[in-house]
């Protein structure tokens, strides 16, 4: 990627005559670091990275910042990187450096020279240039699911405080979870539910929810994971069975949970993608709200849940989150209709006016036909989330774009889980974008939506993504519905029945039929599309 390199004497350079020592130089030199945006001169929260120039300099540890790694790998792509919440003092080696200044996913990335050689004590002023502004357009960023371990109350509020911020979040949902043995190191276990005020900044908006969840066995698979979000008080119990909880029975079933959190108000959000048996039954019964992709692991890609899930006349919002730790930019932008807060936010997301990503911004709108009637000549369009009903077969233009501060491969529309045009990236001062305009026939009906395809990683060392929510579109009232993915939640159906029929601990009868009933009636409606 190009990026942008300031000379150091047009960035900086305040110096403190007064200030430099008569004694034996420095071996270190103390200067005073803002980031600031560019256009407005205000500061921003962002996150540098320190090296001593040359192509394979070496990393430099920034002293008294929080590292953006704090929690993972210390040899990690993010732990080179640091989290700047306001003025920062850097004590730098007196050499020619490197420092590379970025603002969670919307601003550009400066590069700057330093030579600190014979620099006296100075301060340091990065500006950032947006090329997005989805803030003013409503979109707001957050992370709906994550938990710290091993960290002090201390250290935990600091974590929550600045690195949300210098990610560029505008929401975090922290969670509630329990494993026998394990949860007393679970630091955000100390947080009351609901709103944490004590931990927002004038950026970020905290709440803390609940992941409620079965496994058979430590780690393996079970029912699942769910995180209930907007909730006011822990529904129990919090974990199910003898492999997270340590007791007997795999009993009740998720879906008991589900409904309990929706009493209160909340949020139920599927958790790592096609991970866990109680999915399938629990989207066809219309308890979930949204579905988390790439949040602590890889379980799959969109094809295996998504994809089959639209298919079959589903509507799944698309949501994401990072698990342990913030270890990638990773979050869901939804459009707020009013004041961003965790309430108002989540009603966005159950509304599927949503898209994911790590590093590419998306924006998607989809154009119908001139309407009829008194409306004559008018004509109709929809983001995602949103429905463009044709009285009969006709038209639409689909245009989009993607910017992104990396170069993000080509960039995708699709429509039923195929790609029915793309276009690469290109060049744009010091990001990349890609731009489609489409005019799609459509004679059945069809969900569209659009995602990137790379093999590229983010500055954290993590592989990008992007994909929108879907636009959905009916014809002459029908939705769409494609027997092959109908045939194949059957099949997922039947298997999960089969496997928690063979394993599961049960203690009475009414806890069996708890459990297994619902795959008996989402089979039973099924079945008979699935001959067509």
């Amino acid at each position: 990627m190009k990026s942008r390199i300031s000379n150091i004497l047009a960035v900086v350079l305040t110096v403190c005559a007064a200030c430099v020592s008569l004694a034996a130089p420095r071996r270190t030199a103390r200067v005073s670091l803002m980031l600031i945006d560019e256009a407005s001169g205000s500061p921003v929260p962002g996150v540098v990275r320190a090296q001593h120039l040359g192509e394979d300099g070496d990393p430099i540890a920034l002293a008294g910042l929080s590292s953006r790694g704090q929690g993972l790998d210390p040899k990690a792509p993010i732990s080179h990187w640091y989290a700047v919440p306001g003025r920062a003092t850097l004590e730098l080696p007196r050499a020619q450096l490197r420092l590379e200044a970025l603002s969670g996913l919307e601003t550009e990335r400066t590069v700057v020279a330093l030579d600190l050689s014979d620099q006296s004590p100075a301060e340091l002023r990065i500006p950032l240039r947006r090329f997005s502004k989805l803030r003013e357009g409503g979109w707001y960023a957050a992370n709906t699911h994550l938990h710290l371990r091993d960290l002090s109350r201390a250290e935990a509020d600091r974590y929550l405080r600045e690195l949300p911020a210098a990610d560029g979040l505008d929401l975090l949902f922290v969670s509630h979870l329990e494993r026998a043995g394990d949860d007393a190191s679970y630091i955000t276990n100390e947080y009351p539910i609901g709103r944490l005020k004590q931990l927002e900044s004038a950026r970020v908006q905290v709440a803390n929810g609940e992941e409620h969840r079965h496994n058979f066995g430590a780690q393996g698979e079970g029912y699942g994971h769910v995180m209930l979000l907007g909730i006011h008080e822990l529904v129990q119990p919090v974990s199910i069975g003898a492999g997270i909880s340590g007791k007997h029975p795999d009993a009740p079933a998720m879906a008991r949970g589900i409904d309990r959190a929706h009493e209160q108000g909340g949020t139920a959000i599927w958790c790592h993608n096609d991970w866990g048996y109680e999915d399938v039954p629990n989207w066809l019964a219309g308890r979930l709200d949204a579905q988390n992709i790439f949040d602590g692991g890889n379980h799959g890609g969109y094809a295996d849940s998504f994809y089959h899930y639209l298919n079959a006349g589903l509507r799944v919002p698309f949501s994401t989150g990072t698990d342990w730790f913030l270890y990638d930019f990773a979050r869901a932008y939804a459009r707020v209709r009013g004041e961003p807060s965790p309430q108002s936010w989540l009603e966005a997301l159950r509304a599927g006016r949503t898209f994911i990503s790590n590093g590419p911004l998306l924006e998607l709108r989809v154009q119908g036909p001139p309407a009829a009637g008194p409306a004559r000549g008018l004509v109709t369009g929809a983001e995602p989330g949103e429905t463009i009903a044709l009285d009969r077969p006709g038209e639409l233009v689909v245009e989009s774009t993607a910017r992104g501060r990396l170069d993000f491969g080509r960039f995708e529309l699709i429509a039923n889980g195929r790609v029915i045009a793309s276009e690469p990236t290109r060049s744009v001062a010091d990001h990349f974008e890609a731009r489609l305009r489409s005019k799609l026939p459509v004679t059945e009906p069809c969900w569209l939506a659009v995602r990137i395809n790379t093999a590229a990683q983010n500055e954290y060392g993590q592989p990008l993504f992007a994909h929108s929510s879907a636009v959905y579109v009916t014809v002459a009232g029908q939705t769409v519905r494609i027997n092959e993915d109908v045939r194949f939640l059957l099949r997922e159906l039947e298997s999960a029945r089969s496997a928690i029929a063979a394993r599961a601990h049960f203690e009475t009868d009414a806890q069996r039929t708890d459990i297994l009933e619902p795959y008996d009636r989402a089979m039973a409606r099924l079945k008979p599309t699935a001959r067509e």
